[in-house]
């Protein structure tokens, strides 16, 4: 079953960010079958509340190889980059073509 990465980025160090952590963390999204599907900062809150940032929407094969993208051992040095050049809110789910 397909799983998506929902993410809410906030960058500080975007320089830092886009030479040290993205060519890296998205060879490893690759290997893991991920594929960006939509990123935007343009987004427009109708009812309740949601963390600010970037939104980057994710599809993977299967929950477990979104888990093995984020948590696993390949990804975790550039996860501490992440960490220090960024923020983020991040949930990953399963889910289903609706039908029509």
């Amino acid at each position: 079953m397909p799983a998506y990465m929902l993410t809410f980025l906030r960058v500080e160090d975007v320089e830092t960010h886009a030479r040290d952590y993205l060519p890296e963390a998205h060879a490893i999204l690759l290997k893991y079958g991920g594929k960006p599907l939509a990123v935007t900062e343009d987004f427009e809150v109708i009812e309740g509340a949601l963390p600010t940032g970037r939104l980057i929407l994710m599809e993977f094969p299967s929950k477990e190889a979104a888990r093995k993208y984020y948590l696993g051992p390949e990804h975790r040095p550039y996860k501490d980059i992440l960490d220090k050049t960024a923020s983020c809110d991040l949930a990953i789910f399963e889910g289903t073509a609706v039908p029509g």
